[in-house]
C-alpha cells in the first residue's frame, strides 16, 4: 500500500514538472507576438505589393527601408521602440508597408506622437 501511495505522489510530481516546464517554454515566446493586432495588421499589409517603403525595427529605433529585397535602411529615425505601444512594436517587427512618401510620413507622424 505504501508503495502505491509513493508511486502516485511521484506521478503527480512528474506531471507538475511537465506542466511547469511547458508553461515556462511558452513564456519564452516574444511578447510582441501575442500583442499583434491581426485585423489591423492584415489591413495594412493588404496592399504590400504596391508599397514603396517599409517601416521596421532597427537597433531599438524605427527604420525606413525601400521595398527592395536585401536593401539596407534608407533612414533610421529618432523614434525609439521603447516609447511605442506593444501593438505598434509587434507590427514593426514584421514590417509596416507604406504605399508612397505621403503615407510614410503619416505613419511616422502617428508613431512619433
Amino acid at each position: 500500500m505504501k508503495m502505491r501511495i509513493r508511486a502516485f505522489f511521484l506521478m503527480c510530481l512528474m506531471a507538475a514538472s511537465v506542466y511547469t516546464g511547458l508553461a515556462a517554454f511558452r513564456s519564452i515566446r516574444s511578447p510582441w507576438e501575442s500583442s499583434l493586432p491581426v485585423e489591423i495588421y492584415r489591413s495594412l499589409t493588404s496592399r504590400a505589393e504596391q508599397a514603396k517603403f517599409y517601416l521596421r525595427a532597427q537597433e531599438g529605433r524605427i527604420a525606413v527601408y525601400p521595398n527592395r529585397r536585401g536593401a539596407g535602411p534608407e533612414t533610421v529615425t529618432s523614434i525609439e521602440l521603447s516609447t511605442l505601444r506593444a501593438a505598434d512594436r509587434a507590427m514593426l517587427q514584421r514590417g509596416i508597408p507604406a504605399e508612397d512618401r505621403q503615407s510614410l510620413l503619416q505613419l511616422l507622424e502617428d508613431l512619433g506622437s
